[in-house]
């Protein structure tokens, strides 16, 4: 035996019918060259299956812990076969011929990099790579079952930059894992959730219509808005714009490849973002579309870009419902020229807000809101948006101060308002901010207000005037008793607070009958004017 094995090009080591396990265990051990637990060995022969080759795999560099497979040691490979034996012995006592091979790659550490490989390591989702797999085969599946059909989606998050700068990393990390569960739990068992990359997912899930993969995109965007991140004192929400790309039962699979699917989807994602976010946009894939390099899509200009010619202020009437009379105006920001066809003012803005040039957009807006107000006799209110940047900005808190400090009947014509996600993101510079101009004499508002916790808790606090009740509020609430006792209470409350409320977005006149019946002090909504260009800012 010993010259037959003398030329054969791996290590062999023979275990002879009359060794114990233990013994077969050291020689193993020995040949390896290992300082693993010979009683673990011994352990692993005993519950090996007689009659059968199986392959173990020992460490070969000795460390503290021989227990465990270190995934990051080169292995020695053992190979057992069993040899022929003589007469009637027991499977466990037969002969077995150990082939070794050396410095092979630790099988665990191979699956767990196979799993990496396909796999996002923050979330857990699929990756990239592991999608476009997954859409592959889902192709080849619709090539042979063409009754159902796909959609292809494609996740842009908004404004997540916020959470990073504002909470840190860790906390856009954390609003990343709850973005991930969130389409886990959605797409369920039967789709596929992936991270692509920074704060952008997508995924793909059967269909049976256009209209079901629209509805599960909505689904999507309705539970990132139940998504609530404390940090300290702050509270983050999230949003994002959604492409899909869908693909009809029986539509032709020809020219169809992963890539190109998803690059469609990211496409019409884009055209949402252009509309200011929280948008679904779905896109029917007809023969030819993945053929094609580029669909019509207009660039979105760099914010920085916009001259003040292009910008022009809207009025929009706020009336007393008690008295039933005009009593101050919104004054809305709207982009216009050639380059605003098919752009909202949401969109600009936003992309005004991540670059920073906000500041800017507010101050110019403000010194043509106080232009009009200090031509003006009447002292009706005039009210606008102002963002969490400009909010904490020194060079905007200064021209406040230059013009209203000296001029306090100027101030109370002027009701300085910002939205509730920024108060929740940042709430002591609107805290802060607040104060400030209401000792200058102004008024305030907490716009798009929706009753959250976090700014209910802090309304004893604030320096707030008014309240801007956001559209779910008010929308639908004369044919849903429930919501009207909700919204009831929430005056009740502001009431017993000092604080005024302004009810939004009111299109019907018993919506603003009801609103009078429950104290509403104003309101706001294509019911009593829509925006229309202010003259006066001319």
């Amino acid at each position: 035996m010993n010259q037959l094995l003398a030329g054969f090009p791996d290590e062999v080591v023979i275990l002879e019918p009359d060794d114990t396990l233990e013994q077969r265990a050291a020689k193993l051990v020995t040949a390896a060259r290992s300082a693993y637990d010979v009683s673990l060995v011994t352990e692993a022969l005993r519950d090996l299956p007689a009659g059968s080759t199986q392959t173990l795999y020992l460490p070969e560099r000795q460390g503290k812990d021989s227990s465990a497979f270190p995934v990051d040691r080169r292995m020695c490979e053992i190979r057992l076969a069993p040899l022929p034996q003589t007469g009637s012995g027991r499977d466990q006592d037969a002969p077995m011929m150990a082939i070794l091979r050396r410095n092979v790659d630790c099988p665990y550490e191979v699956a767990e990099n196979r799993r990496l490989a396909y796999q996002d390591p923050l979330t857990g989702l699929a990756n990239r790579r592991s999608l476009t797999r997954a859409l592959d085969q889902e192709l080849q599946r619709l090539r042979l079952e063409p009754e159902s059909g796909l959609a292809i989606i494609y996740i842009d998050l908004d404004e997540f930059k916020k959470v990073n700068d504002l909470g840190g990393h860790d906390a856009g990390d954390d609003m990343l894992l709850r973005v991930a569960a969130c389409l886990t739990l959605t797409l369920g068992e039967f789709g596929t959730a992936a991270r692509i990359g920074g704060d952008e997912f997508a995924g793909m899930l059967p269909v049976a219509s256009k209209e079901a993969a629209h509805e599960i995109a909505e689904r999507i965007l309705d539970g990132f808005d139940r998504i609530r991140l404390e940090i300290a004192d702050r509270v983050f929400t999230i949003g994002g714009s959604i492409g899909v790309a869908y693909l009809a039962p029986g539509i032709s699979l020809d020219d169809t490849d992963p890539a190109s699917l998803l690059a469609i989807a990211d496409r019409a994602c884009l055209r949402g973002k252009r509309f200011g976010g929280r948008s679904v946009q779905v896109h029917s894939v007809v023969s030819g579309d993945c053929a094609a390099n580029e669909m019509a899509l207009r660039d979105l200009p760099e914010p920085g870009s916009f001259r003040a010619n292009e910008l022009a202020l809207y009025s929009m009437p706020i009336v007393c419902l008690r008295r039933q009379q005009f009593c101050g105006s919104e004054i809305l920001l709207r982009l216009q020229g050639e380059r605003a066809e098919g752009l909202s003012s949401r969109a600009w803005i936003s992309a005004a807000e991540r670059s920073g040039f906000i500041a800017q957009v507010d101050a110019w807006t403000l010194d043509k809101v106080l232009d009009v107000a200090e031509r003006s006799p009447v002292r009706s209110l005039l009210t606008m948006n102002v963002s969490a940047e400009s909010a904490r900005d020194p060079n905007f808190r200064d021209c406040l101060f230059n013009r209203l400090s000296p001029n306090p009947l100027l101030a109370s014509k002027l009701c300085l308002e910002i939205a509730e996600k920024d108060f929740l993101r940042e709430p002591v510079t609107v805290e802060n901010f607040f104060q400030f101009v209401s000792d200058l004499g102004c008024q305030t508002a907490i716009d798009d207000f929706a009753g959250h916790w976090p700014v209910l808790s802090r309304l004893t606090a604030l320096r707030v005037d008014w309240l801007k009740l956001e559209a779910s509020l008010t929308q639908q609430v004369v044919e849903a008793p429930a919501k009207t006792a909700i919204l009831s209470g929430l005056v009740r409350a502001a009431h017993e607070l000092g604080i005024k409320v302004i009810a939004k977005h009111v299109e019907t006149a018993a919506e603003a009958s009801l609103l009078k019946e429950l104290n509403v002090e104003a309101a706001q909504g294509f019911y009593f004017g829509r925006p229309e260009p202010w003259p006066e800012a001319s």
